[in-house]
């Protein structure tokens, strides 16, 4: 390991995986046994490691299902997306409009939607604040452009490409009235409730959680709400606070338990194993 990945190490108190992506996936494997989970979303947060997650799925194909990010701006987009998508079967992309200062609604990722509406597949689409921590560690803040951020920005979009679930994670970090709009405009639009959600802290109206889950439940309904954990660095591993403490929140609000059942499982499920 080099001088620069051991500070960054020793400065996010995280350890570096090693060079074999199946050795660090069998960690995984452990953790989810632990915790007594049955599947995980793999995401290659970064374009250009999602072989580490093709060899990742391909070894476990039963634990884990693999996303990938793109560079939408990239020349290679579509040959690198085709092949991920139709030759390897990963289950969708993930965008970051104001991390590559692109609209979500821009032509040129039109035939990417595309593809991914032939593939049965899904896009995560990162608006509000855009945390990534591996970044901050390295001193390297991500340059978004807050002109990109708007969840709006993807009702027209969604509304073309209606064969594509569209998932806005954090509830919209931030962009909490953006993201209610955008859900009740498009009904293939879904919601994830990953993380700390500690954009919370900055928004105006200070919202608690119970509020923001009644919100989405109200327009997103159920049907529509995804657990996610955030879950990545290690040796943190698992975040088993996250689902704990949301899990409360539900059973708190007397949510009755089929719908319990289709936030923490059944919708990911769903989406994960449609073909």
């Amino acid at each position: 390991m080099n001088t620069e990945l051991r500070n960054l190490a020793a400065k996010g108190h995280i350890e570096i995986p090693g060079e074999d992506p199946e050795q660090l996936a069998k960690r995984w494997i452990d953790i989810m046994d632990k915790w007594k989970l049955e599947r995980l979303m793999l995401f290659g947060s970064i374009p250009g490691d999602e072989e580490s997650v093709v060899k990742a799925v391909q070894a476990f194909p039963a634990r884990f299902t693999g996303m990938f990010a793109v560079d939408p701006n990239s020349n290679v987009l579509m040959e690198n997306a085709t092949k991920r998508m139709k030759e390897d079967k990963l289950k969708g992309v993930l965008l970051y409009p104001s991390l590559y200062h692109i609209s979500v609604n821009d032509e040129w990722l039109y035939p990417l939607y595309n593809l991914i509406q032939e593939c049965k597949g899904i896009i995560y689409v990162h608006f509000g604040k855009l945390l990534m921590r591996p970044r901050d560690y390295a001193d390297i803040p991500p340059m978004t452009d807050e002109e990109f951020s708007n969840p709006k920005d993807l009702i027209p979009v969604a509304k073309m490409f209606s064969g594509i679930k569209f998932i806005i994670p954090n509830f919209g970090a931030g962009k909490l009235a953006e993201t209610l709009l955008t859900g009740q405009e498009c009904k293939n639009v879904y919601v994830d409730t990953a993380g700390s959600n500690s954009w919370i802290t900055e928004h105006p109206d200070k919202p608690d959680m119970r509020h923001v889950f009644q919100k989405f439940l109200d327009i997103f309904t159920p049907n529509r709400i995804l657990f996610g954990s955030d879950s990545g660095l290690l040796p943190r591993g698992y975040r088993y606070d996250i689902v704990d403490n949301q899990l409360k929140l539900v059973q708190e609000m007397r949510l009755p338990i089929a719908d319990i059942k289709k936030i923490f499982y059944e919708n990911m499920a769903g989406l994960v194993d449609k073909e």
